[in-house]
């Protein structure tokens, strides 16, 4: 059979802020389209893919998109382009989301049920991921890429993955694989969990998750066996590794420019020259955008500054004389407050960082992370620059999949495509 060597085409959904077409460009696939209804973010995803057609806003809300639409504008025809990626949100997951529509079903008012035990997808908050399934269904793309939480693989014993799987099957495809990945594993310094689906309407395919290449000595967790492991594995990427290389960042009133990186011959970890690699232009970046601090109150700054405050610990661990600074119940707010540990690997970065950076403290400064310092521990490139207020970046930041993980995950599909049978 003769490989294919031209560069693979992909067309992400929900694409904002670009997460997992970063990843896959990195693996070789190039964006012809990206769709998202998030105008802000599709800024950040336009500045970074220039060439890639964006459908965003009003035009980017997937329930008003046909595939032909998609279609014409990636120039391609049904059956074409090599994958779909997205990672629909699905409130209907929750456990709660649940709960309710057996309520309705219980009462006689949920008129779209025509069984007693709703399937999830029954549930109209999960309208983006029928959407997903409906795009696919259209393009007839050779693969699909879909993401989102980790909770739903357990949920009921699998019936949520199941009636997924059952979804993908109904359209022509077969599911190769659903499994959770900790974005750590591949490099990326973080604890994060996403669940992943990869289907195709190909035969003869062979597929394989991503070789796991870091673990962290600490975690109890064991990965599953059903995720292969390198004979040799790193110890886990650190916060340290990724953020104590960078400059001092701007005082909170300064503009959004360039901080250059410090002109000194200190030692920085492989991490941080990964990330201070070229752009895909060639370009090397000589500093870092998003590098502004937040305000920090006098109270915050005490606190902060405090030898008592040290790596790793949360607001629970905290002497009662800086807990009564401000006055948080430790029965609700037990992680309000979390310093990060220059030793360990990130806990998951969250869109709620857009609120206030409490859970995200400096290891070695009084002040909360900057969206820079958040990027660098979502594995965002420094040429990769974040637009929008500063509000917006943080939530772009919060809501994206790392790309060194969805790198891993890409070269896996693409090396599956490119042995396949069409």
């Amino acid at each position: 059979m003769k490989l294919r060597t031209e560069t693979l085409t992909m067309i992400d959904l929900f694409a904002a802020p670009g997460g997992l077409s970063l990843g896959f460009h990195e693996a070789g696939f190039r964006p012809l389209v990206a769709v998202d209804i998030d105008e802000r973010g599709m800024l950040t995803y336009s500045h970074n893919f220039p060439h890639a057609k964006i459908l965003s806003g009003a035009g980017g809300d997937v329930r008003e998109i046909g595939a032909e639409q998609l279609l014409e504008a990636a120039g391609m025809q049904a059956g074409e382009v090599d994958v779909v990626v997205g990672g629909p949100p699905c409130q209907g997951f929750s456990t709660i989301g649940r709960v309710k529509i057996a309520s309705l079903v219980r009462v006689g008012t949920w008129n779209h049920m025509r069984i007693s035990q709703p399937r999830f997808i029954d549930d109209p908050r999960n309208e983006l991921y029928k959407h997903f399934v409906r795009i696919v269904a259209g393009v007839r793309p050779k693969f699909f890429v879909m993401e989102n939480v980790p909770g739903m693989k357990s949920y009921r014993d699998g019936e949520i993955v199941r009636d997924i799987v059952e979804d993908f099957t109904r359209i022509g495809y077969r599911v190769l694989g659903v499994e959770v990945l900790n974005a750590v594993w591949y490099g990326v310094p973080q604890r994060r969990k996403r669940i992943f689906f990869v289907g195709t309407r190909l035969r003869n395919v062979r597929f394989s998750w991503p070789v796991i290449t870091h673990l962290d000595p600490l975690d109890p967790e064991t990965p599953p066996a059903t995720v292969p492991r390198a004979e040799k594995v790193a110890a886990a990427t650190t916060v340290g590794d990724a953020i104590l290389d960078l400059p001092p960042p701007l005082d909170h009133r300064s503009e959004d420019v360039e901080v250059p990186y410090p002109d000194d011959d200190r030692e920085i970890s492989e991490y941080a020259r990964l990330m201070r690699r070229p752009a895909p232009d060639g370009r090397r970046p000589g500093g870092v955008f998003n590098h502004v601090s937040r305000f920090t109150s006098e109270r915050d700054r005490r606190v902060f500054g405090s030898p008592e405050f040290r790596e790793g610990m949360w607001w629970r661990d905290l002497p009662e004389h800086l807990k009564r600074m401000y006055g948080y119940r430790d029965d609700i707010f037990h992680d309000k407050i979390k310093r990060l540990d220059r030793r360990r690997p990130s806990w998951t970065v969250v869109a709620h960082l857009y609120k206030d950076g409490y859970m995200y403290v400096h290891p070695t400064e009084p002040r909360t992370i900057t969206v820079r310092e958040a990027a660098r521990l979502q594995s965002f490139p420094d040429w990769f620059r974040f637009m929008g207020s500063r509000t917006d970046q943080f939530k772009q930041v919060g809501n994206a999949v790392p790309p060194l993980m969805a790198k891993a995950v890409a070269l896996e599909v693409r090396k599956a495509l490119l042995t396949a049978e069409d």
